[in-house]
């Protein structure tokens, strides 16, 4: 069977890199509420566009390992394959714009409580990019689900059970 671990990791990589960003963005915001604090917030919006720059990067990585189980399987599961693929190109045209939002966000995020409304809505959408990074894992479960049942021969029963219709098993000895 086709090993889908390194594609599992990288979407597990993906969701931290997340979460990452929507940390920073809540550090952010906090910050830039304050009057005293506000200067800091851009270095904040600055760590939240890193994070989403490395969830950009591990969504490629997470292509490679795609690429590689979907071509072992050799055109099996080629709906649960393609259901990946698009996830994760849409995710990484979002996380680009989003990325690009925090580096708009921190050349005004010095000014206090004047980036709250876009810091807010770039942690929504981060919220919703999660969702569908867990889809992606979802549809990783569908992918291993498939291969399992494709590399199992036409005919076979799993261990323990009968090996045809109107048979039964009786213990040896």
């Amino acid at each position: 069977m086709c090993d889908t671990t390194a594609l599992r990791n990288w979407l597990l990589g993906i969701a931290a890199a997340i979460v990452a960003a929507i940390a920073f963005i809540v550090i952010a915001a906090v910050t830039n509420g304050s009057f005293w604090l506000a200067w800091q917030s851009p270095g904040w919006m600055l760590a939240a566009a890193a994070a989403t720059g490395v969830a950009i990067f591990l969504c490629g990585k997470a292509m490679d390992a795609l690429d590689e189980v979907c071509s072992c399987l050799r055109g099996k599961c080629a709906d649960q394959c393609s259901n990946i693929r698009n996830v994760l190109n849409a995710a990484k045209v979002v996380l680009g714009i989003q990325a690009t939002a925090c580096l708009l966000t921190a050349a005004y995020a010095w000014i206090p409580w004047g980036a709250q409304p876009s810091m807010w809505v770039i942690v929504g959408a981060l919220f919703i990019q999660a969702a569908l990074i867990i889809s992606a894992i979802a549809f990783l479960n569908q992918l291993n689900d498939c291969a399992k049942s494709s590399a199992e021969p036409p005919g076979s029963f799993p261990p323990g059970q009968p090996s045809g219709p109107g048979t039964t098993t009786t213990p040896v000895g």
